[in-house]
């Protein structure tokens, strides 16, 4: 009886796979539409806050370390809404903009850098980067 459980959603999972990747690319609208509401606002999804990091590099460098810290969410928590759908679709409009082959580098430098930082936080160096791995073990 359970091997044939196992049959049968493996047969349903192989005939569900070929659908979902066939699926056409999400448009930018689209996009905005899944990410509306997060704690009561709107919620930037990563690829426009990979964007909004990069047009903001400059300024964000120029501030003291202390001040950079959560300085674009705070600007994101300060917008409206009518400024926040504004702000949304420019990004968008210069996420779409950039190469195929781009837009993917920044996906991966990103995804390594989580992964990084995962490892990071496993083997118990958590968010002190002050420590170094000689004070650690101590």
């Amino acid at each position: 009886m359970f091997i044939r459980a196992l049959c049968l959603s493996a047969l349903a999972v192989a005939f569900a796979a070929p659908t979902a990747s066939s699926a056409p690319f999400e448009t930018a609208h689209s996009t905005m539409a899944v990410h509306q509401r997060h704690n009561g606002g709107l919620r930037l999804p990563k690829e426009l806050k990979i964007v909004w990091r990069q047009e903001e590099h400059g300024h964000l460098k120029a501030m003291p370390k202390e001040q950079r810290h959560g300085w674009l969410k705070a600007q994101w928590a300060s917008m409206s809404e009518s400024q926040k759908h504004a702000k949304m679709a420019e990004l968008q409009a210069k996420w779409n903009a950039l190469p195929e082959n781009v837009r993917q580098h920044l996906l991966e430098k990103k995804r390594l850098r989580h992964e990084a930082h995962r490892a990071q936080k496993a083997e118990g160096g958590g968010y002190n980067r002050s420590q170094t791995p000689s004070t650690m073990q101590q």
